[in-house]
């Protein structure tokens, strides 16, 4: 008998063991453990698994939660939690937010911690969980920071390591935290040891094999099964059920479904061991009524019908298959392949004729926009009207479309030099003012010049490039740079144009380039300052280091500098301004509108839901009547400066760089995006227009009357016309 392909196998077994569909009452939790929830009024609370482990009791208030703030919390909750996770306690009683204090309480209340009461024997907090807690949570956004402590708090490390990696570290956040450390040693210390003899086998097996992930995953299952480390000190299985499965199938498995095996018998859930011997029964596993080492059938060792187990037949498909150590060997005829690396199918590609393997094992045709063939082992494509294979490479079809490609534009290599291509003809090209100046960080314009600030390692990008002849000066010296940038070691970030001068923000302050004469600092007494704005009486800045808002006298030099916020905990954020207020973005996504002194502080755009849609405010810019704002997630936003009228100009835009608006009630709303386009909408709101293409690393973007401005990372710095 032939069995089915591993993969198959996994697919089968893994959706019965695990509560898919079909599943009944598959066990889903550990009977009697607490999981956090979120009652309706979005505040946390907690739900218990009922006594066979098949389903979650309702939502309803964690029992016994302390509250009161940080002091309850440092003084009784932190002292006894297990000792791997008081560093997170700690961190946030430190915090010295009772709100923040609260929802820790209430989200370990939840996982049965904090409570009043000792913490549970054998919470398994292993190395995912404890360094998510430890290292990420309490430096996350208030939202994301509740759902991040429930997460971490149920003890399953698959899952600490998906909340980690995907709702964390996607949106650029505790990028210094690693999910996988000390896994496989924590594995093999803390759970092997726990399990019966074969479990404890291959669990120690998997723990050497030193896949951080995997073991992770096997973490994550041990876990829910309430079986690492023991729970009560014993080796019980709750039914008979569970004990045929582990000395009757699980022993005779491949590792990947072994380890299934081993936390489905191990959950002591009889509906869960049914399902996946049934499963794995059905799928041709399972065959060995002996325990594994043979049983009916042999020597497994050898026997290319029965290899490593009775019923693995090792395929001779186009091969000369052989068994030895319990494991199969196959010598392919010429011309095929061992493509699904299944030696029950044998070698069952022919390389001569097969197109997703042509000339070899995973050397597709690819028939995109093309007819595709394999013959003798190599591809010929057909491509479609209007099509054009141009890379020369045949897994990825004729990937051109002539009459749109900027790059290919109507033939192979005719490039249209960051104009677009409309039909199969190149529209107008942007021309190149300046180049060498990388890496920007921002640009502005005036009636005469544009402006490039930014950093590199041979010393500071400040310098001015004259519109009409692209000649370029050093804001420092007014004259044309060296090989060392302008002379200059900062690093500057950003950039803002008066009558008075340029005001630089950087490493070494907040510096002002007179139209003429020498630079001076305005101040250097805010550590990091990024963000600027100034009416040429004063300017205003934030920091990336420190957090608040900034203001100091525009014309003195060497001055203290005034924190006006009284914000300090919020770092970065953009910045604009008009004539009596100034406009800031948080972390968080909420947009807050101040006097310029700092009084009347106001939220004027709700915080945006970070976790879920990735809203954040980016880059902002305003005009006499409107904010406008970009996402990471690719949105951009209009929004009345009274904090009406909040409207989606465009969506889906990859990774906006940039943002600029037309000065006047009129006009249109430009942006940069990192894959390289200069686009545009009306600010009225209307089509998308895009104005370039193919400026690879488009990074900062500034408009006048008549030209959008752009520079890149590389230093190139562009223009095109409206």
């Amino acid at each position: 008998m032939r069995r089915p392909p591993l993969a198959l196998c996994l697919v089968v077994v893994s959706a019965l063991a695990y509560g898919g569909p079909g599943c009944g009452d598959d066990q889903l939790c550990a009977p009697g453990a607490l999981s956090a929830c979120f009652l309706p009024d979005g505040s946390l609370g907690a739900q218990r698994c009922n006594d066979d482990g098949t389903a979650l009791g309702a939502c309803g208030s964690a029992p016994g939660a302390i509250g009161g703030g940080c002091g309850p919390l440092g003084e009784a909750c932190c002292p006894s939690l297990p000792a791997e996770l008081r560093a997170s306690c700690d961190a946030v009683a430190a915090q010295a937010d009772d709100a923040a204090c609260d929802d820790y309480a209430g989200s370990a209340s939840a996982a049965g911690l904090c409570s009043g009461g000792a913490a549970p024997d054998g919470v398994p907090y292993g190395p995912g969980c404890a360094g998510l807690l430890n290292d990420c949570c309490a430096s996350l956004p208030a939202r994301l920071a509740s759902a991040c402590h429930a997460t971490g708090f149920r003890g399953n490390e698959a899952l600490c390591r998906s909340f980690l990696e995907r709702e964390a570290q996607a949106n650029g956040l505790c990028e210094g935290a690693d999910p996988a450390a000390e896994s496989c040693d924590y594995l093999a210390d803390q759970c092997c040891p726990s399990l019966p003899a074969g479990p404890r086998e291959r669990c120690e097996d998997l723990a050497a094999e030193a896949d951080a992930d995997t073991c992770l995953d096997y973490l994550g299952g041990a876990a829910d099964a309430g079986r690492c480390p023991t729970l009560g000190g014993g080796e019980p299985l709750a039914s008979a059920a569970c004990d045929a499965l582990l000395e009757t199938c699980c022993g005779t498995l491949e590792p990947a479904l072994a380890y299934e095996c081993d936390l489905s018998a191990l959950s002591g859930s009889r509906a869960r061991c049914e399902a996946f011997e049934s499963a794995a029964r059905a799928a041709g596993l399972c065959l060995d009524g002996g325990g594994g080492a043979g049983g009916g059938c042999g020597d497994t060792s050898s026997d290319v019908d029965n290899c490593g187990f009775c019923g693995n037949v090792c395929g001779d498909q186009h091969a000369v298959p052989a068994c030895a150590a319990g494991a199969c060997s196959l010598a392919c005829d010429l011309g095929h392949g061992d493509c699904d690396r299944d030696a029950a199918t044998g070698c069952e590609v022919d390389f001569e004729r097969d197109v997703d393997n042509c000339g070899g094992c995973g050397k597709g045709c690819s028939d995109r926009n093309a007819a595709a063939a394999c013959e003798a082992g190599a591809c010929v494509l057909e491509c479609d009207a209007g099509f054009a294979d141009c890379d020369g490479e045949a897994s990825t079809g004729c990937e051109v479309a002539l009459d749109a490609d900027p790059r290919h534009c109507g033939a192979c290599g005719n490039d249209c030099s960051g104009g677009a291509c409309e039909g199969g003809t190149c529209g107008p090209g942007a021309l190149q003012l300046a180049s060498g100046l990388a890496v920007p960080s921002a640009i502005a314009v005036d009636a005469a010049a544009v402006y490039v600030v930014g950093f590199r390692p041979a010393g500071g990008v400040a310098v001015r490039v004259d519109k009409a002849s692209g000649a370029t000066t050093c804001l420092a010296t007014g004259a044309a740079p060296g090989a060392a940038a302008c002379g200059a070691s900062e690093r500057f970030e950003g950039i803002a144009l008066t009558d008075a001068g340029a005001f630089v923000t950087g490493s070494a302050g907040v510096l002002r380039f007179p139209p003429s004469g020498a630079a001076t600092t305005v101040t250097a007494s805010v550590p990091d300052p990024w963000a600027v704005v100034s009416d040429g009486a004063a300017v205003w800045f934030t920091s990336l280091s420190r957090g608040g808002l900034y203001r100091a006298d525009a014309l003195f030099a060497g001055q203290l500098a005034a924190e006006i916020t009284g914000a300090t905990a919020e770092v970065g954020g953009a910045l604009a301004a008009d004539a009596d207020h100034l406009y800031w973005t948080w972390a968080d996504g909420a947009v807050m509108k101040l006097r310029k002194d700092g009084s009347e502080p106001r939220q004027i755009a709700s915080a945006q839901d970070f976790e879920r849609t990735n809203l954040t405010p980016q880059y902002l810019a305003i005009d006499a009547a409107h904010l406008f704002w970009s996402t990471p997630s690719g949105y951009l936003f209009r929004l009345d400066k009274d904090g009406a009228g909040l409207v989606a100009l465009a969506d889906g835009q990859p990774g906006p760089a940039g943002i600029a608006v037309d000065p006047g009630d009129g006009g249109a709303l430009y942006w940069v995006n990192r894959l390289g386009s200069v686009r545009r909408v009306p600010k009225a709101g209307g089509a998308v227009d895009t104005l370039a293409v193919a400026q690879a690393g488009a990074i900062a973007i500034a408009v006048d009357e008549a030209y959008v401005y752009w520079a890149t990372q590389a230093g190139d710095l562009r223009r095109i016309a409206k």
